[in-house]
């Protein structure tokens, strides 16, 4: 781009994975001196705010979705797409307000498919451009993938963060057999380009570091899980929560229960100090987590959310790349699991 522009970044507030992987796209646009103004809500804007203190930032609700613990991921959203469909009218209105109000000269955002205007070039983020269907119903993902392209006609580029050949992070969900002409490849987006990890004071690295993420209930089901499979282990543990505040100035909850040490929140450079000191990871298949991880250069025991696709999906890929390890949530009874690659080169 050329000259300094007033650029919108806005990420879907749906746990921290959509926000984490703006980081690298917001840090860069900042170091080019442009005007960034961050847009989301709740635990999402707070992480922001704590991020990159110094930049402008914008409420944008969105739908606050419910995710049953015992249903489908795709049946859990069938019942919310009225509350859905109207978030997205909102946040279309919204950003025609906020163009005028801010000059805004571009819209980069992840998975927010109301952030279009006439005249403002727009940049849609997604790993999941071809959608996964429930087992069963797999013959309907051609049709999903053809009303999903229309859903995204109105913006200007498809950025999909990946690898554009093999291996790859999300197969099919970012190479679907036809690629729209505006989507391009721009590589995996991780959090962490650039930091440089710091140990956390008092801190020695763990047997076993639980990166907790995903939607309500499920993160904490597995949280409670953890707890007690680790507490029977009975080897140092952390537990990074993925509970940041919603208020930036807030510091981490720390909690000790036995060997586990449950920790709400970190900064960067310490989290990054866990990922390459600790001796298993344990995690959801999340594509941000999985990105950073690929990024450190660490392999994982992953978890699916019972009942995502997606995970479900990413996890049977990259395990059958020989990359990580993968678990069922209802299958796993301990932790006497070995990872079979402590490192992944991607």
């Amino acid at each position: 781009m050329a000259g300094i522009k007033t650029i919108l970044v806005s990420p879907l507030e749906w746990g921290l994975g959509h926000t984490v992987r703006v980081v690298p796209v917001i840090a860069r646009l900042a170091e080019q001196g442009h005007r960034v103004i961050m847009a989301s809500d709740g635990r999402s804007l707070g992480f922001l705010r704590l991020r990159f203190p110094r930049l402008e930032w914008v409420k944008m609700p969105f739908y606050p979705v419910h995710y049953s613990g015992n249903r489908h991921f795709l049946f859990s959203l069938i019942p919310q797409l009225p509350g859905i469909l109207q978030a997205i009218r909102k946040n279309r209105l919204q950003i025609r307000s906020l163009i005028k109000e801010h000059s805004i000269d571009l819209i980069i955002c992840d998975n927010r498919y109301g952030l279009t205007a006439p005249g403002i070039p727009s940049v849609f983020i997604t790993n999941q451009l071809w959608l996964k269907a429930p087992r069963g119903i797999h013959w309907g993902e051609w049709l999903g993938y053809r009303i999903h392209l229309r859903l995204l006609r109105g913006f200007s580029e498809i950025w999909l963060p990946d690898f554009p050949g093999l291996p790859n992070i999300s197969g099919i969900q970012t190479h679907p057999p036809q690629l729209p002409a505006k989507a391009r490849y721009i590589g995996p987006l991780s959090r962490f380009e650039g930091v440089v990890p710091v140990k956390p004071e008092g801190a020695v690295p763990p047997d076993f570091l639980v990166l907790l993420s995903g939607p309500e209930p499920q993160r904490s089901i597995l949280e409670e899980l953890m707890i007690r499979l680790l507490s029977e282990k009975g080897k140092p543990a952390v537990l990074l929560r993925g509970l940041p505040s919603a208020d930036p100035e807030s510091g981490p909850v720390i909690e000790q229960t036995g060997c586990i040490t449950m920790i709400s929140h970190a900064g960067d450079p310490h989290i990054l100090w866990y990922m390459m000191e600790a001796g298993t990871i344990i995690c959801r298949p999340g594509n941000s987590t999985v990105t950073d991880l690929i990024l450190v250069g660490r392999s994982a025991i992953l978890i699916p959310t019972p009942g995502h696709t997606e995970q479900e999906y990413v996890a049977g890929h990259l395990a059958e790349e020989g990359l990580f390890q993968v678990v069922k949530q209802g299958q796993l009874r301990d932790l006497n699991v070995e990872i079979r690659t402590q490192s992944v080169e991607c």
